[in-house]
C-alpha cells in the first residue's frame, strides 16, 4: 500500500474548479495532487543525501513521480466543507512587458517601464472560489490511498522528501502540510473509484493522473522555448556587429521567427491533466439504475476544422455523417443502416447520431463542438470496428479524418476525441450520467400529431403530449415519469426554442408533401436513476430529442 496525507492548515481550500471559474473544486482531484508534487519538484532541488548527487536525488523524484502517475485511481477520504461566497475583485495583470534592457530605457519611455509595477498595471476581474474545510485533527485530513501498489523503499523516501516542499495545493492561500501517510494513519477509504451501474451510488468525477502526465506538463510548461526566447533576446538587445547578427540567426533557427521589438514570447498552455475516474461512497447504499437502449460509452468525433455552427444545423450535421458512413453501406447490418430492407426503415434500435454542444453553462451559446454515435447497447464492440473500418479508422486502426459537406453551411473535418481531458461538451459523461431528471437539449419531436389543439385545448393537449413521451420512455423500457412538463424554452441555458424562428429550430426535415410535427422541449422525472444517452420522439437517431441531466426541478 502507498497513501499520502493532506491537511489544509489554514482551514481553507482556495481551488477553482475546472467547469466553472465561479465554483470551487471539492474534494481536490487527485490529477491537481499529483501537479502540487510535480510543481515542488521543479521548485527546489532535493538535498543530496546517502553520497548521492543532487542530480541523482532529483532524478529519484522524477522516477518516483513517473511511478505515481501509472497507479491508477487512489482510494480517497475527504472531510465535508462549505462554500464561502464568490466575491469578484480586480487584481493586476501579470502579463505586463519587461524592456529586454532596462539599463537603455530611454525617459520617454519611463512610463512604459513603470509598467511592470503592480500599481500601475492594468486590473481584471478574477475570482477565488474557497472552501471551509471541517473537522479537526485528522477528521480535516485528506487522503489518498493505493491498496495495491508496492512501492520500492527508493520511491517512498523520494516521496517523503517531496511531499515535505509541497506548501499549497491550488491557489497560493491554499496553504497545505503534505506527508507520506502509514497504513495505520491512513483511513479506511470512504470513497472509492469506478462505480458503476446498473446499481451504483451517488457518484462525483474526479480528474486522476494517468501515464505520460509529467510529459505533458513539460510539454505545455514550455521552459526551454521561453528561456531561449528571452536569452536571445537580450543578446541581441546587448550584442552589437556580428555577434548580434548571429544571435538574430539563432533566435529565428531556434524559435521559427524573425526577431523583432513586437514579437511575444512563446507561451504556456493550461494542461489537460489525466483522465477522469467516477467516486462513490463505500458507506452510501446502492440506487436503482436503469439504462436506455443506447450504450452510454459514446464514439465522439471532435470537429477539426470548419464554421461555427449553432444546433440548430443538427439535422444538416447529423444528414452529412450518415451520409459518409452509410456511402458504401449495401451490405451492412440493420443496426447501422436504420433499415431492414433498401427503402423499408427498422423496427429495432439502431445506430443514432448526436450534436456535442456548449449548453447548460453560464455564457452557453448551443454551439456545436463536435458529433456522436451512439450505438444500441447488444452491440458488441468487434462487429461496430468492423462497420467503422474505413470510415472512421484504417485499416491498421489509425484515425481517419474524414469530410462531411453540407451544403450551404460548408464542410467540417471530424476526427476521433482522444485528449485526456477534452472540453466538458465533448465527454459521454456529460451526455450519459445517471441521473433521475433530465431535460432536452434539442426538441423532442411528436411520434403523431396530437388530436387536441395547443391554442384553445391546451391542458388536453399537454396531457396529450405527455402521454406521448411516456409511451416513448416505455419503448425504451424506461420505467413511467413521475413528472413531465412541456414548454417552447429549453431548461438549458444556449438550447434552442422548439420552434423554427428567432433562436428557434428548425422543423425536423420530412418527406415531400408530408407536414412537420410538432416539436417539444421537455422536462422528464424518473422514480429512479437513468443512465444515458437519452433520446426521444421521432427524430431521436438524427440529433433531435437529445436530452441532458438536469439538477431537481424546481417546485
Amino acid at each position: 500500500m502507498f497513501a499520502l496525507g493532506i491537511d489544509f492548515i489554514t482551514g481553507v481550500a482556495v481551488m477553482t474548479d475546472t467547469a466553472s471559474r465561479e465554483k470551487a473544486e471539492w474534494p481536490p482531484h487527485p490529477a491537481r495532487i499529483f501537479m502540487a508534487l510535480v510543481a515542488a519538484h521543479y521548485e527546489s532541488r532535493p538535498l543530496p543525501e546517502d553520497g548521492t548527487t543532487a542530480e541523482q536525488a532529483w532524478a529519484r523524484e522524477r522516477a518516483a513521480l513517473e511511478w505515481l502517475e501509472g497507479q491508477g485511481a487512489p482510494h480517497m477520504n475527504w472531510p465535508d466543507a462549505s462554500p464561502r461566497d464568490v466575491v469578484k475583485v480586480y487584481v493586476p495583470v501579470n502579463d505586463a512587458g519587461v524592456p529586454p534592457n532596462p539599463a537603455r530605457v530611454k525617459e520617454s519611455d519611463l512610463r512604459s517601464a513603470l509598467g511592470v509595477m503592480p500599481d500601475q498595471r492594468s486590473r481584471q476581474e478574477r475570482t477565488f472560489p474557497t472552501m471551509f474545510v471541517g473537522g479537526e485533527g485528522r477528521g480535516r485530513h485528506v487522503y489518498l490511498r493505493w491498496p495495491h501498489a508496492e512501492p520500492t523503499a527508493e520511491v517512498v523516501d523520494a516521496f517523503t522528501g517531496l511531499a515535505r516542499k509541497v506548501t499549497r495545493i491550488g491557489h497560493s492561500s491554499s496553504l497545505t502540510l503534505v506527508w507520506v501517510a502509514k497504513a495505520e494513519q491512513a483511513s479506511a477509504p470512504a470513497y472509492e473509484p469506478n462505480a458503476k451501474p446498473p446499481t451504483a451510488r451517488r457518484a462525483v468525477q474526479l480528474r486522476i493522473p494517468s501515464p505520460g502526465l509529467i510529459a505533458e506538463l513539460d510539454q505545455c510548461f514550455n521552459a526551454g522555448e521561453i528561456d531561449a526566447f528571452f536569452e536571445l533576446s537580450e543578446a541581441i538587445a546587448t550584442g552589437v556587429g556580428t555577434a548580434k547578427e548571429q544571435a538574430k540567426a539563432a533566435f529565428g533557427e531556434r524559435l521559427g521567427t524573425t526577431w523583432s521589438r513586437n514579437v511575444s514570447p512563446p507561451v504556456r498552455l493550461r494542461p489537460s491533466p489525466g483522465r477522469t475516474a467516477r467516486y462513490s461512497s463505500v458507506n452510501e447504499p446502492a440506487t436503482r439504475v436503469i439504462a436506455t437502449s443506447f450504450d452510454s460509452e459514446l464514439l465522439v468525433l471532435t470537429k477539426q476544422e470548419g464554421p461555427v455552427l449553432g444546433l440548430e444545423s443538427t439535422a444538416a450535421l447529423t444528414a452529412a455523417l450518415r451520409g459518409y458512413l452509410l456511402q458504401y453501406g449495401e451490405r451492412m447490418p440493420e443496426w447501422f443502416t436504420g433499415h431492414s430492407a433498401p427503402g423499408v426503415p427498422s423496427t429495432s434500435g439502431h445506430m443514432a447520431l448526436l450534436p456535442l454542444a456548449f449548453v447548460g453553462a453560464e455564457h452557453a451559446d448551443g454551439h456545436i463542438l463536435g458529433l456522436a454515435v451512439a450505438f444500441p447497447r447488444a452491440i458488441g464492440a468487434a462487429e461496430r470496428a468492423a462497420c467503422l473500418r474505413g470510415r472512421l479508422f484504417g485499416e491498421s486502426g489509425e484515425d481517419l479524418e474524414p469530410e462531411l459537406k453540407m451544403g450551404n453551411f460548408g464542410t467540417w473535418t471530424v476526427r476521433r476525441e482522444e485528449r485526456s481531458s477534452p472540453p466538458i461538451a465533448l465527454r459521454s459523461a456529460t451526455w450519459c450520467e445517471p441521473s433521475s431528471v433530465w431535460a432536452s437539449v434539442t426538441p423532442v419531436v411528436l411520434d403523431r400529431h396530437p388530436k387536441f389543439d395547443q391554442r384553445t385545448e391546451q391542458a388536453q393537449w399537454r396531457d396529450e403530449v405527455a402521454a406521448s413521451i411516456v409511451q416513448s420512455c416505455e419503448r425504451q423500457g424506461l420505467p413511467k415519469p413521475d413528472l413531465i412538463d412541456v414548454d417552447k424554452t429549453s431548461w438549458h441555458r444556449g438550447a434552442p426554442r422548439a420552434k423554427p424562428g428567432p433562436d428557434g429550430m428548425p422543423w425536423l426535415p420530412t418527406k415531400e408533401g408530408v407536414a412537420p410535427r410538432q416539436q417539444v422541449h421537455v422536462l422528464i422525472q424518473f422514480p429512479c436513476e437513468v443512465q444515458g444517452p437519452l433520446l426521444l420522439g421521432a427524430g431521436r437517431f438524427r440529433g433531435y430529442g437529445l436530452c441532458k441531466p438536469l439538477g431537481s426541478p424546481s417546485k
